[in-house]
């Protein structure tokens, strides 16, 4: 579970680039030894756009191209003030923010160290050479004492999005974004994840400003064995097996949830919100709508349909998922997916089943060795294994690919 590693994933997305790291060094039942592992979570900008063929697959067209820098002399002018802005004040700011996020959802504040504030650093200073990298670079080892349940989040942002040398205004934009994943291709918000991570300490930050105006940051978290040895295995272990859901875990952000005006967003008793990003489809026969109370009313869902959702609102500890306003589905009669914002490639390791939207194996079969580009992850409602689409009601299953 713990050395899962995602694929680089293409994302169409303005020159922004985020990758989270989760979970980095854990100790299981034998506290005494433990084992460097990473789990990823990555979307890069790329020149590749992303298109529906007339069987739903995506496919890559290379003609379109996003470039972080444009050329005209205006934006040429706002990269240059991109070289103003104070590093210490921006990483002063945003551990600050760090730190508000946390208080808001009753957790301690996370200690910066010059261990892992000088890790952070080099990370971040490596960027401008290399690009935000997947975590390839990434070692736990090196943010020792504070290796244990090591994570990273890593990103980069253009001076032309964050618009300002405001340290204040840059703190909340690059965390807003962790915390979002608006750019992350495939979203698990792993990044708010380890953001708010309750058995982590320690934190290091890093900031960089490249030549192009560029500009890259670097949360590097983790614990010493002290910390460490405050937490059960137990506890750390069911923390970590979040990272493996395509919704956020419950939390609070002033600046994200200001910007939510529904009441179908507001939490109350009985009612928690769980962000996501993707969708749900229905099985062949109709599914009727709640509110957001739960009573079911008079609309009903055509079958073999899909519809975009939001979020899951969580009632009387059931999932119901959000299709339109005051409109809900309860997560028995439908099969959830989290969407890319662009896809990535995976390739079969044998002849192997396709799989309808219901988690059912059909008659149909891919090649061994066969490569698709996929725009959908969901979980198998029959074998709760996950799976990536690949076409209209068409699924393989994660187990028979590699890079998913």
């Amino acid at each position: 579970m713990f050395s899962n590693t995602k694929k680089v994933a293409l994302l169409l997305a303005a020159g922004v680039l985020m990758s989270t790291s989760f979970g980095g060094t854990v100790a299981l039942a034998d506290t005494t030894s433990t084992t460097p592992t990473t789990d990823t979570d990555t979307a890069v900008a790329t020149a590749t756009n992303s298109q529906n063929d007339s069987d739903n697959q995506v496919v890559s067209n290379s003609n379109d191209t996003a470039t972080a820098a444009a050329t005209n002399s205006a934006t040429t002018a706002k990269f240059q003030s991109a070289q103003d802005i104070n590093i210490q004040a921006v990483k002063n700011a945003m551990l600050s923010e760090l730190n508000s996020l946390r208080a808001q959802n009753g957790l301690n504040a996370l200690t910066s160290v010059n261990v892992l504030n000088n890790y952070a650093q080099s990370r971040t200073d490596g960027f401008i050479s290399s690009g935000v990298d997947d975590h390839a670079g990434w070692n736990s080892a090196n943010m020792y004492p504070y290796y244990l349940d090591a994570e990273e989040n890593i990103a980069q942002m253009p001076y032309t999005m964050l618009g300002t040398t405001d340290p204040t205004v840059i703190a909340q934009k690059i965390t807003a974004e962790f915390y979002s994943e608006n750019y992350d291709p495939q979203p698990n918000y792993g990044h708010r994840k380890n953001m708010l991570n309750p058995y982590i300490n320690f934190v290091g930050i890093g900031v960089s400003v490249g030549s192009n105006g560029m500009v890259y940051f670097s949360q590097e978290m983790g614990n010493d064995q002290a910390a460490h040895s405050k937490y059960s295995a137990s506890d750390l272990y069911s923390y970590y097996l979040t990272n493996e859901n395509d919704y956020a875990n419950a939390s609070k952000y002033n600046l994200v949830d200001s910007k939510k005006k529904s009441a179908d967003y507001k939490d109350r008793d009985n009612y928690t919100v769980l962000d996501m990003r993707g969708g749900v489809t229905n099985n062949n026969s109709l599914t009727p709508i709640y509110d957001r109370y739960g009573n079911k009313t008079n609309v009903e869902l055509s079958p073999n349909t899909s519809w975009a959702t939001d979020m899951i609102a969580v009632m009387n500890n059931t999932f119901y998922y959000h299709v339109s306003n005051n409109g809900f589905v309860v997560a028995d009669d439908v099969t959830p997916w989290a969407s890319f914002l662009a896809g990535t490639v995976v390739t079969t390791t044998k002849a192997t089943a396709i799989y309808d939207d219901q988690g059912n194996a059909t008659s149909r079969t891919v090649a061994a060795g066969s490569k698709w580009i996929v725009d959908r992850r969901s979980t198998n409602a029959v074998t709760g294994v996950k799976m990536y689409r690949i076409g209209t009601n068409a699924w393989l299953i994660k187990t028979d690919l590699t890079g998913a």
